[in-house]
């Protein structure tokens, strides 16, 4: 110890630093001990898969294990159960903290619909963008004669005219009702006339 005292007054720079390491070690020990306390970085568990289940179900399984969950999107899919979970964030088996949220993608219980949008009179291209823009994916084009080559004359459901701002279920067949230009017109007048069938072909 005489010689410690020895050492400290004889080299008190040396000496000093020392202790201001010795000091910053404890502390950095001990803010390492409470940040792992503050964060329960160790208290983890491993997140149970829910899907296929009820959200009711689900919920159980959550408050069993200290764990939040918030229902984020839905889709429609007439083969599955309407309520049932299809989708979670993050995926089963996943080490999550307690009071983590997980979300939660649930089958609809009836199909999204979406309003047919004003697309008479524009371009068969401009058409499919806003159709699919509101969710309808499942378009068909139909070519009759007109000179307005390439712009969307009607719009039908199940062989109907759908009117603009008419809801229906993102999921049913679009057909849209284009021109197929002059040179449709001039073929039909030449079949009216010979009686024989023409062949033309449509210009994309």
């Amino acid at each position: 110890m005489n010689k410690f005292w020895t050492f400290f007054r004889n080299h008190r720079i040396i000496a000093t630093l020392l202790m201001m390491l010795v000091i910053l070690a404890i502390l950095f020990v001990a803010l390492n001990v409470w940040l792992r306390s503050y964060t329960r970085h160790d208290d983890l568990t491993m997140l149970p898969s829910v899907k296929y289940l009820t959200v009711d179900e689900a919920a159980e399984i959550f408050k069993r294990h200290n764990l939040r969950y918030e229902i984020i999107d839905s889709v429609f899919n007439d083969r599955a159960t309407p309520g049932m979970i299809v989708e979670q964030v993050p995926a089963a088996d996943t080490k999550v903290k307690e009071e983590r949220t997980i979300y939660l993608t649930i089958n609809a219980y009836s199909p999204k619909s979406a309003k047919i949008p004003a697309i008479i009179n524009t371009s068969i291209r401009q058409a499919e963008a806003q159709l699919k823009s509101v969710g309808f994916k499942n378009i068909s084009v139909t070519y009759q004669p007109s000179p307005y080559k390439g712009l969307v004359l009607d719009v039908k459901h199940d062989g109907r005219s759908i009117n603009e701002q008419e809801k229906l279920p993102t999921s049913s067949r679009i057909t849209l009702i284009v021109g197929e230009g002059e040179k449709s017109l001039e073929a039909d007048s030449l079949q009216e006339a010979t009686g024989e069938d023409v062949v033309y072909e449509v210009v994309m």
